[in-house]
């Protein structure tokens, strides 16, 4: 009984025990239940760190030293094994790391006072403020919440007239909450997973994104596929998410971020202190051979992460495909889809009795599969995805609260 794992879902915890067989899970009473098929499993209350420290210590061998590692894929429970980690005597990212990278308005503060490229940021309470700093900044603007993770909430402003209903809205969805008001850069968008150790970092993974152009929402993600760009500007990349990094406080550890290229200079958009998850780790093992949820397992347990070559990635991408309807899905059908030539996985993301909606507060609510194709130019993208998307067969009992709210 060597690593612990934190709240892991069913796919990921078959992974981890693919390469650590002897891993112990520990999640809530409800999660507990879905994992009924590994051996070691530990329910906890995983809102009180001290409870979820005791469910640990009263299953542990104490013949010997129960514990060598810790880790955590999922943000909302990354304060929690922060706090864990010392009470079982293993590594992880301090607290203080941890609550810079899960705040925004706090993370790109930090960024500006270390001099690394951030869009200008400020924290908006009321429509004054958003005034003030459209006046100061011309646009367009982005406007997101302070805490949350993906696109929830993320709109594009071109025109400073609509600020003010945009701040409505956004106040509304956030109930009241504060939000960021940032400069729109524009520009090509990657996501990375890199370790970070001694000062020192290399890269796990680089991909690329191609964005859905939609009015009035930004970062929607329509594909990943790997990132094919000069090693000079793949160094320039990593030595800012290293920067980027140092400056939140983080001293080992796998960390995923965002950023845009705008023409030469590397803009941080967030970090999150985990490897990517979602439909890259797939994208990773069939590109590049990367595996982020074996690579935290071994960073966990005190060892280096195997590192990919990532200069020459095999051509494929993983698509998200989206629907623009909403409502409760009475059938949905993938076979069409994946008997597509250029289809080599699908990973439904929902099905029968789910609900989809298309709003601003998730896009996530929409994607109702992420499909591994195969891929020779990312040109071929924006067909391929409407091509895709439209061999799913879906119905749906709409509902005429959530096709408007």
């Amino acid at each position: 009984m060597s690593l612990v794992v934190l709240q892991p879902s069913a796919d990921y915890a078959a992974r981890v025990r693919r390469y650590f067989p002897d891993a112990l899970f520990l999640a809530t009473p409800e999660r507990t239940a879905l994992l009924a098929d590994h051996p070691r499993v530990v329910a906890a209350d995983l809102a009180d760190p001290q409870a979820a420290f005791q469910a640990l210590d009263a299953y542990a061998d104490r013949q010997q030293p129960p514990y060598r590692g810790l880790t955590c894929f999922l943000c909302d429970y990354l304060p929690l094994a922060a706090a864990l980690a010392p009470l079982l005597g293993v590594p992880f990212h301090s607290p203080a790391a941890i609550g810079l990278s899960r705040d925004k308005g706090h993370t790109a503060l930090a960024w500006m006072d270390a001099g690394v490229s951030t869009p200008p940021t400020c924290l908006v309470h009321g429509e004054e403020k958003l005034r003030a700093f459209s006046t100061q900044h011309p646009g367009p603007w982005i406007l997101k919440p302070t805490d949350r993770s993906g696109s929830e909430w993320v709109l594009k402003i071109d025109e400073a007239d609509q600020l003010p209903a945009a701040h409505r809205r956004l106040h509304q969805g956030l109930e009241g909450d504060p939000y960021l008001a940032q400069c729109f850069v524009q520009g090509r968008e990657f996501s990375a997973d890199f370790y970070l150790a001694d000062g020192q970092a290399r890269l796990l993974r680089l991909t690329e994104k191609y964005l859905l152009p939609q009015e009035g929402l930004a970062g929607l993600v329509g594909a990943y596929f790997p990132a094919r760009i000069p090693e000079d500007l793949r160094g320039r990349l990593l030595d800012t998410y290293r920067r980027g990094a140092l400056a939140l406080g983080v001293e080992r550890g796998i960390v995923m971020v965002d950023s845009i290229l705008d023409q030469d200079t590397p803009y941080l958009l967030e970090m999150a202190l985990r490897p990517g998850g979602d439909c890259l780790p797939d994208l990773c093992l069939h590109t590049t051979g990367y595996d982020p949820i074996r690579a935290a397992c071994q960073v966990a347990l005190g060892q280096k992460p195997d590192f990919p070559d990532l200069s020459h990635p095999a051509p494929l991408a993983s698509l998200q495909l989206l629907t623009s309807r909403s409502g409760l899905i009475r059938a949905i059908d993938f076979s069409a889809l994946e008997a597509h030539p250029a289809v080599v996985q699908v990973e439904p993301y929902h099905l029968p009795g789910d609900e989809v909606r298309c709003w601003e507060g998730s896009y996530d609510d929409r994607i109702l599969a992420a499909c591994l194709v195969r891929c020779q130019r990312e040109e071929q993208l924006p067909s391929l995805i409407e091509e895709l998307r439209n061999l799913i067969v879906l119905e749906l009992d709409t509902d005429p609260i959530l096709a408007f709210k």
